[in-house]
């Protein structure tokens, strides 16, 4: 073992010139699926006031969420049977393949089939991305590159909405997408200079994976289902989206050729609290991107441009955090992926207390505490989590993060949509009612990151 292997190494070091290559790679690939995801949802309404057809908008997020989960869930299968190199040249080529389209769509029809073709690519390069960690870098800085996957959403969230902004300014939306196909070619050269090449063709599983992955893919899509919904059918299609991953876990539990690390599913191990972490606490705080500008505009008359940065700046608190910690070892890396989580639960108490009534700063300043939390967490939990599944799952758990983090943002916003609507949070409702649904949103988070807290305790002081 070398000193690069049993030391972190420094960001002078991972943006030196042996690692240069790779972390471009790596920060490259995390960027397009990024970048992409802010654009459009800034884009949104120039797309329609082109092509018409608002009923069908929420489709496009919809479609494009639940085919990035699948092909991130087949992710690690993918990489095991083509190789990572070859794994990341079809990502990319769905990507550009749904970008391209999205760009020269006539209709909002074709705009929902590219998006889905989009997603199929994005989940693909998130979970190839991820696992360019374990190839490219030595384990012991597998914290510090995951804070830089970080530091890259952080400026994704930054740069997205303005990149977004300016093409709608111009009344050219169409370039907005047309502008990822330059960065997919110069991914697509990076890859080739800096990933190997591998694929071993395990043994298929037959067709049980692709109904595994049909089963995930009918629980996202029953999820992504609740959008305009009403309260009654939005109830009926969470407990169906429930029941779905549930029997997906449990077959995937009781697989020979599993989708993802044998432990993945059992919260004993720390494997399992760790996958319990991520899905909790992004459960827990979906919600802030989805009501916090609305509730901050409604109850303290913020200026819509000025909410959207409140929701930034929570992404930030995270960014730093995650990269102020990263190179912290031992019990001092157990000590932030425990306190993280119980850091977070403050700033959703306080969102709780002061969005509500205020005062303003009070409430903005509990946002950050939320973003904070997970980023003293994330990226220590996310090395545990490859640190647990050796190196007989070296391929699958490259799917882990991604989709789990995605299925716990979905199903968040979800549980999240209920209470509202039980709040009354309909129509044009009056401001007591809006404070009321407010603090409701909030408050019904907490046992969501209170079983994060009780998953990051296990990957913190559990014994793999």
């Amino acid at each position: 073992m070398n000193d690069a292997d049993s030391r972190v190494l420094s960001w002078s070091e991972l943006f030196g010139p042996e690692y240069l290559l790779a972390m471009t790679t790596l920060c490259l690939g995390i960027t397009l699926h990024a970048v992409n995801f802010f654009i459009f949802a800034t884009l949104a309404p120039s797309v329609v006031a082109d092509l018409g057809e608002l009923e069908w908008l929420h489709w496009a997020t919809t479609l494009y969420v639940v085919a990035s989960i699948v092909s991130s869930a087949a992710g690690g299968m993918i990489r095991a049977r083509l190789g990572p190199r070859r794994a990341l040249g079809f990502a990319i080529l769905g990507f550009a393949i749904g970008s391209a389209g999205v760009g020269l769509a006539p209709d909002m029809a074709t705009i929902l089939v590219m998006r889905a073709i989009q997603g199929l690519g994005a989940g693909l390069l998130l979970a190839a991305s991820h696992g360019l960690v374990r190839d490219l870098f030595p384990a012991s800085s597998w914290a510090r590159v995951f804070a830089a996957i970080s530091g890259v959403w952080g400026i994704a969230a930054l740069t997205g909405p303005l990149i977004g902004g300016i093409f709608a300014e111009l009344d050219e939306w169409r370039l907005g997408f047309i502008v990822m196909l330059p960065l997919c070619l110069l991914l697509y050269i990076a890859v080739l200079r800096s990933v190997p090449t591998g694929g071993q063709k395990p043994p298929s599983g037959g067709l049980t994976p692709i109904l595994r992955l049909a089963l995930i893919g009918g629980a996202a899509l029953a999820i992504g289902g609740t959008g305009g919904a009403g309260p009654d059918r939005t109830v009926a299609l969470v407990a169906l989206a429930g029941a779905l991953l549930l029997a997906a876990i449990v077959w995937e539990r009781r697989s020979a050729e599993p989708l993802f690390p044998h432990a993945m599913f059992r919260p004993g191990t720390v494997l399992g609290g760790s996958v319990m972490f991520v899905f909790f606490i992004s459960f827990g705080s979906a919600s802030t991107a989805i009501y916090a500008p609305y509730f901050l505009h409604a109850l303290h008359a913020v200026p819509p441009l000025a909410t959207g940065y409140v929701v930034t700046a929570q992404s930030m608190c995270w960014t730093i955090a995650s990269l102020a910690v990263a190179g912290a070892v031992g019990a001092r890396a157990s000590l932030s992926i425990a306190v993280g989580p119980a850091i977070t639960g403050v700033g959703c108490l306080g969102a709780a207390l002061y969005v509500p009534a205020g005062p303003l700063w009070a409430a903005i300043a509990a946002f950050m505490l939320l973003g904070t939390g997970i980023g003293l967490a994330w990226s220590h939990v996310a090395k545990r989590i490859f640190d647990a599944a050796g190196e007989a799952d070296r391929d699958r758990v490259t799917s882990v993060i991604p989709t789990t983090q995605a299925l716990g943002v979905a199903f968040g916003s979800a549980a999240a949509g209920i209470v509202a609507d039980r709040a009354g949070l309909v129509g044009t409702p009056p401001p007591p009612v809006i404070a009321e649904a407010a603090h409701l949103v909030f408050l019904s988070l907490l046992p969501a990151i209170a079983l994060a807290l009780a998953g990051a305790l296990r990957s913190a002081y559990g014994r793999a």
